[in-house]
């Protein structure tokens, strides 16, 4: 499991206190204080796997199209190691896995995970059944303190280890006004927040580039936070509605491409 870091340089935030804020934090997510779920639940959930392990978690968009994090693949990746397993509950139950062929990251992805969004394309293409289903895409924010739901592998405490079956935790949308307050001068308009009042429930190693639902829809993409389920910082999504066209327009274009291969 890999980590990804942004330094935070508390100097430049006015009146914010150097002790009490970490100057790392960590981007890779995990559920903390989940269930267990099934995949029929969430069809749509995939484990990114590089050299057969679980890396990162994403979404299926069509057939042969995944949706993930800039931040899961921009590493040197040889990338005839880096397979998609869909279809799955559990981590060692492998039903469908098929290899990627290209992965196209957000010409403004930056280390400070601003643009996080990642398409990965598939050599071959997953059957649609009862445990492997696509996913729309959310064109708008919900209203402040809407219920949302994001799921994953990721560790179940903070440095833990992750577990074989697929985690579901409901969290609530944070308006952007709010979680700058929380996070001073990091978060942009690509990004959406979610947490639960007093902490003990979130996304934040293994879950990272899945996916944060609402009303069936990908509302958010799980991208970076400080810590892990702590009362004073929100996990942080890539925002979906905010990235919507950029998705869109690079699944066509690379729709068209692979149909005249």
């Amino acid at each position: 499991m890999f980590k990804y870091f942004v330094l935070l340089c508390v100097v430049l935030v006015p009146g914010l206190k150097a002790a009490s804020v970490p100057t790392v934090p960590m981007l890779d997510g995990r559920i903390v204080g989940g269930s267990n779920a099934n995949i029929q639940q969430y069809p749509h959930q995939i484990s990114m796997r590089y050299r057969g392990r679980h890396r990162c978690g994403g979404s299926v968009y069509t057939s042969n199209i995944i949706v993930s994090a800039a931040h899961c693949v921009v590493d040197d990746l040889d990338l005839s190691q880096l397979t998609i397993v869909a279809g799955s509950t559990y981590l060692d139950d492998v039903t469908w896995e098929l290899p990627v062929s290209k992965i196209i990251v957000h010409e403004k992805y930056s280390s400070a995970n601003d643009y996080d969004v990642a398409i990965l394309v598939l050599r071959g293409n997953f059957p649609f059944n009862s445990y492997i289903q696509p996913i729309s895409l959310a064109k708008s924010r919900p209203a402040a303190g809407a219920d949302v739901i994001v799921t994953g592998w990721g560790t179940l405490v903070e440095g833990g280890d992750i577990p074989n079956q697929l985690q579901q935790v409901t969290v609530n949308y944070m308006e952007n006004s709010s979680c700058k307050k929380r996070y001073p001068l990091m978060i942009t308009d690509r990004m959406l927040c979610a947490n639960v009042s007093g902490g003990g429930k979130d996304a934040c190693q293994g879950d990272s580039g899945g996916p944060l639902i609402h009303n069936n829809e990908l509302l958010g993409i799980v991208s970076w936070g400080i810590g892990c389920a702590r009362s004073t910082f929100p996990g942080v999504y890539a925002s979906v509605p905010d990235l919507y066209e950029w998705i869109e327009t690079t699944v066509r274009a690379n729709t068209i491409e692979f149909a005249f291969l």
